[in-house]
């Protein structure tokens, strides 16, 4: 199957974990860099290797489809190349099986801390709609990465007023 750049494919992961029917699953996030040019994909009409736009701390999909040459060149101009990808796998705690890529994007690799949490809540939520179980996040030991898992620990958090205050209600199983 063809993955789409940005797209999270969450309608897979049923089939994914159907063979051993366990529902608790391990995600994991890394970047590594990549090489920086502009790509077209005429399947999509949209233009790729562009730094994904983030909304909600999800990357959004088909974010540069334009038949405008000025538009295309503010691109150039404002955005510049992805010279990162990020991928998000998703492992079944049986040992027997096998990681699933869950998304792939590019990126400039400037997402803050808060956008990171933002986004393993949307992971979280999409799975829990599935009656699938996230019972933890993974990645390096990047600072914004230590951040956004401080943030979902709250841990360190001193004013959790500031999660009212960015609309984002936080759950715990």
């Amino acid at each position: 199957m063809r993955m789409t750049d940005s797209e999270f494919r969450f309608q897979l992961i049923k089939e994914y974990l159907k063979p051993n029917k366990c529902n608790y699953v391990f995600i994991a996030e890394d970047a590594t860099s990549s090489i920086c040019r502009i790509g077209y994909d005429a399947t999509l009409n949209s233009f790729i290797d562009f730094s994904a736009p983030l909304i909600g701390g999800v990357p959004q999909p088909n974010s540069f489809q334009t038949e405008n040459f000025e538009q295309l060149e503010l691109w150039f101009n404002e955005i510049g190349k992805a010279k990162f990808i990020n991928l998000y796998m998703l492992k079944s705690l049986v040992l027997s099986d096998p990681p699933f890529i869950l998304a792939a994007d590019r990126s400039n690799n400037r997402a803050k801390a808060i956008e990171i949490f933002k986004r393993w809540l949307f992971i979280y939520h999409q799975c829990l709609a599935q009656d699938i179980h996230v019972i933890g996040f993974s990645t390096d030991a990047d600072a914004r990465f230590l951040r956004a898992m401080r943030l979902c620990s709250r841990f360190f958090l001193q004013h959790y007023q500031i999660l009212t205050y960015l609309n984002i209600k936080l759950y715990f199983i």
